[in-house]
């Protein structure tokens, strides 16, 4: 298991960081419109004893996105979740960063559940 300091680096990084970024973007709420989307790995919903720092912070982060989407779903801001369970340009094609890049900008234009899972469905 993760030491202290690394669970706190882990939380600072995944949980704290984002919602500072939350509080610089909410002026989209004026807007109508917009997206905000968390893009993490598979131990966001799948912990992981290996990272468990990061499986913590990163089970932090998908409470906050998921609470996110509630509230600003009827504001027209679409709040999304990206699990991407492999190695981004590790030579698997759907990890590619073109291939991530346009599945992100599908979730950003797309009606689309909270959570979306690459390679999956």
């Amino acid at each position: 298991m993760q030491n202290r300091p690394a669970l706190a680096a882990a939380t600072e990084f995944s949980i704290l960081g984002p919602a500072t970024a939350v509080e610089h973007v909410l002026g989209m709420t004026e807007l109508g419109r917009g997206t905000i989307l968390f893009v993490n790995g598979s131990s966001a919903t799948q912990p992981n004893t290996n990272v468990a720092g990061t499986s913590i912070a990163f089970a932090g982060e998908s409470a906050y996105g998921a609470m996110l989407h509630e509230a600003l779903e009827p504001r027209n801001i679409r709040v999304g979740q990206v699990i991407i369970p492999g190695t981004i340009g590790g030579g698997d094609p759907q990890y590619a960063p073109e291939a991530l890049a346009e599945q992100l900008w599908a979730i950003h234009t797309e009606q689309r559940p909270f959570r979306t899972t690459i390679g999956v469905g």
